[in-house]
């Protein structure tokens, strides 16, 4: 068996995130790796102090690091969940631009799009949401496209709804890495 290049990826994890749109986007990659027979996938989590963030369900989750201790990864993912607007500090929209010239793709899953808007990582493509938030990021990010699908990949920004749809997400770009 040949030897395939490992993808890495970080998913920042913001405080009150959607826990089953990280196990949908988790669980993929794993089983990817397990029936490859090896390596395909590499992730870590982080969030903006290295503190335990909780899922919106009131689940704490310890993440691999801080921000500023994760590797530098081929896709950064942004979790988000409930109170979306009250989380996008300085820090995290420097953070994300830096990592937008270091990362090969950079996504948002449940309202993780709406902060990489707001950093102004969206402006020109089109995006995918958690439905509740459409109107809002429409009004709020009139340069971005937004979009009624469960996911969207755009270029080097791929984006998907809340629940499960980053379930969908993960599988199609495992499809387009690696084969069906």
């Amino acid at each position: 068996m040949t030897a395939r290049p490992i993808n890495s990826l970080v998913f920042l994890l913001l405080d009150q995130f959607t826990l089953i749109s990280l196990a949908s986007a988790l669980e993929p990659l794993r089983m990817a790796n397990q029936l490859a027979g090896q390596e395909l996938y590499r992730w870590h989590t982080a969030s903006l102090d290295g503190k335990p963030v909780w899922a919106s369900d009131g689940v704490p989750i310890t993440p691999d690091g801080s921000i500023s201790s994760v590797p530098v990864a081929d896709s950064v993912i942004v979790c988000g969940g409930i109170g979306i607007q009250g989380t996008v500090t300085g820090e995290l929209v420097k953070w994300l631009r830096s990592q937008a010239r270091y990362s090969k793709r950079l996504g948002g899953i449940c309202t993780g799009s709406w902060v990489l808007a707001r950093a102004g990582l969206l402006d020109g493509y089109e995006c995918s949401v958690h439905w509740e938030w459409l109107a809002a990021m429409q009004e709020a990010f009139p340069r971005v496209q937004l979009s009624t699908s469960l996911f969207t990949l755009d270029r080097d920004r791929l984006t998907s709804s809340g629940g499960t749809a980053p379930l969908d997400m993960m599988l199609h770009l495992i499809g387009r890495d690696h084969g069906h």
